[in-house]
């Protein structure tokens, strides 16, 4: 098919002047020219050299379809400078592998069919303005057309073969540029999530005001209600869908409640008793109903409080038979779905994964992939090789787009092999097959099959992460759990540790009331025991005297130190000091056994008292300290102090 399409006598060598094969894969390796094809840059070459000699006439075909083919690859899968540019020094090698190995011939046989391929296929989308992602993608390619080129030479004799080493560098092209496509996806398929729920909050919006416009339409309601209904219903309306659906009971039981709210506005004077007892029915159903489904209020208790009030004031007017000014409440907007008619047949081939080179508008077109196309809403979401957002557009506005050829679609897939094929004029599969036969069917099922493996693979990473996400979740909501129950039983510690110490502090009390109260008691005693002593020492002054100056008294400085070595406080204990102006209450928390001091603080820790013994011990003789103590061994030990003062 080649020699017939591109036979070129002109060009053929006759007789002897037939070019040698070394002579000829020489020139061809030697192209300077890369805009030239391969025939034309080896035409150029011996005429400016002088050489007579010509290639056979399968070669020069062979030569002119390879220059045809990339023409044709350059004009239908371009890339943008300097990509582009940086793909023709493979001419020279394409020439002299047509030349040299039969299997070039047949299109998407050979590595470098696959690797131009894969090439085109990983920079389709590439532009200067990528940043990091394009400056990876660039150094990609230009590695990969470096090592391709040095296939052209034989390089030691333990180095694989050239063709060998294209095999691998095809492979290693081919399984980088399924990786950065399965990365470009999976940011791709956030993007997309991200849009649907704006798009599920915009349909939420549009079929709650059809909901409500289509009851509005049926019955005429006060000024209020309609407030009402546009407003926090409305809004109800819209949660409802995005949390139950259309589908749902709860979305049916809503709409219903919306037409029952209206239904029970209509009042007429010749009413019959059967619609009072309808009335009275709804009166005493519809609040319950309307609180239920008021869910943009359900936080705010005043809000839902003012929203009834308005419904009841109405039902209260009818039920005492008081006129209520109806009128047509004015319907909600609606923004329409999707685009014209005429529109959505003009982009019915668009499918996504198709890429475009779109002119926003601003003379610098982008390239852009069809992400996600949304026949309800009429938008088309287009993203970068990145796999993120760059362009949204309607259909109306992306239609005139490609009218005024501002849109141009670029065709990616099997790029080279393809453009060998059609020059060779294989237009169709069904042309493909006939030249091919069985082997056809069977290499495009194998291709189907490594698509579909690959396509599984991207859906079982998708899956793992989805996964990783949703174990995270449940992860994060086990940690908030156990938070949650730490806090709990934290709060629950110290509610029991606070019981406790009011419990503590409710028994020093009453001890303390208890403490005063003896007290008391024992200075209004030892007031009156002075009286009376007042009295006898009157009667009797020198007695008294006799008394005062008798051996026994003068034996109590020693009885008191005595007392002293014996005294002993437990720590903790809590004392009443009535030695100030207003009584203290304070707990022993240090006991200096060197200096014999005792320190005092109160409930915080604060210090209120420090005391020696002897200080402490005269206070108690004085009966200005009473010991809170439980302790039965500690009143025993104050008891016996006090008995032998």
């Amino acid at each position: 098919m080649v020699v017939e399409l591109y036979a070129d006598p002109g060009a053929t060598a006759s007789g002897e002047q037939e070019l040698k094969l070394e002579d000829l894969l020489a020139y061809l390796v030697a192209q300077e020219d890369l805009a030239l094809t391969p025939m034309e840059s080896l035409l150029v070459r011996t005429e400016s050299i002088g050489d007579p000699a010509l290639p056979s006439a399968e070669q020069v075909a062979i030569l002119h379809w390879l220059g045809t083919a990339f023409s044709h690859w350059e004009n239908k899968f371009g890339l943008e400078e300097p990509l582009a540019t940086e793909l023709r020094r493979l001419k020279p090698l394409a020439a002299t592998l047509a030349i040299t190995e039969p299997d070039f011939l047949t299109p998407g046989q050979h590595p470098l069919h696959r690797l131009l391929d894969s090439l085109q296929l990983a920079a389709i989308g590439w532009q200067s303005s990528l940043g990091r992602v394009g400056q990876a993608t660039a150094k990609q390619l230009v590695e990969a057309v470096e090592v391709a080129l040095a296939t052209l030479d034989p390089g030691d004799s333990g180095e694989p073969d050239s063709r060998t080493r294209l095999e691998e560098l095809c492979s290693q092209v081919a399984a980088a540029t399924d990786r950065d496509m399965a990365r470009a996806e999976r940011m791709t398929r956030r993007m997309i999530e991200t849009a649907q729920g704006h798009i599920k909050t915009a349909d939420a919006k549009r079929q709650a005001a059809e909901m409500i416009n289509a009851a509005l339409e049926k019955y005429a309601a006060p000024a209020t209600i309609g407030q009402f209904l546009k407003g926090p219903w409305y809004e109800s309306a819209q949660l409802l869908l995005l949390k139950f659906g259309t589908d749902s009971e709860q979305w049916r039981h809503m709409s219903a409640t919306t037409d029952t709210l209206l239904d029970s506005m209509q009042v007429s004077e010749t009413e019959a008793a059967g619609r009072r007892q309808q009335l009275f029915e709804m009166v005493t159903q519809l609040p319950r109903d309307l609180k239920r489904w008021l869910l943009s209020l359900q936080h705010d208790s005043e809000a839902v409080g003012d929203a009834m009030g308005m419904v009841e004031f109405a039902h209260l007017r009818i039920l005492r038979k008081q006129p209520l000014e109806l009128e047509q409440v004015d319907l909600l907007p609606v923004v329409e779905a999707g685009g014209s008619k005429a529109a959505q047949d003009e982009l019915q081939g668009l499918e996504a994964g198709q890429w475009f080179s779109i002119d926003p508008g601003n003379g610098e077109p982008v390239r852009a992939r069809l992400a996600l196309r949304l026949d309800s809403e009429g938008q088309l979401l287009f993203a970068n090789q990145a796999g993120l957002k760059v362009l949204q557009q309607g259909f109306e506005e992306f239609a005139t787009a490609l009218r005024e050829g501002k849109v141009t679609r670029l065709a990616s897939g099997a790029s080279f092999s393809l453009s060998l094929a059609y020059v060779a004029g294989i237009k169709t599969l069904h042309d493909l097959d006939t030249l091919q036969g069985e082997a056809a069917l069977q290499a495009r099922r194998d291709e189907e099959e490594r698509k579909h493996r690959e396509l599984e693979r991207v859906e079982r990473e998708q899956a793992a992460e989805e996964a990783r996400r949703r174990e995270l979740q449940e992860a994060k909501q086990r940690q908030l759990a156990r938070e949650e129950a730490e806090r709990l039983q934290r709060e629950q510690i110290e509610a029991e540790k606070q019981q406790l110490e009011d419990q503590e502090t409710a028994l020093l009390q009453q001890e303390w009331d208890e403490a005063q109260r003896v007290q008391r008691e024992r200075m209004e005693a030892e007031q009156q025991r002075v009286t009376g002593e007042g009295a006898r020492r009157e009667a009797a002054p020198a007695a008294d005297t006799a008394t005062a100056d008798s051996p026994g008294t003068a034996a109590s400085p020693a009885k008191s130190s005595a007392q002293q070595n014996q005294f002993e406080l437990p720590m903790g204990a809590w004392l009443g000091f009535h030695d100030g102006d207003t009584p203290l209450l304070a707990k022993l928390a240090v006991h200096d056994r060197e200096q014999d001091n005792y320190i005092f603080v109160n409930r915080s820790g604060i210090k209120m008292r420090e005391l020696n013994r002897a200080e402490l011990l005269a206070l108690v003789e004085k009966g200005l300290v009473e010991i809170l103590e439980s302790s039965s061994h500690f009143r025993d030990e104050v008891t016996r102090v006090k008995t032998q003062s």
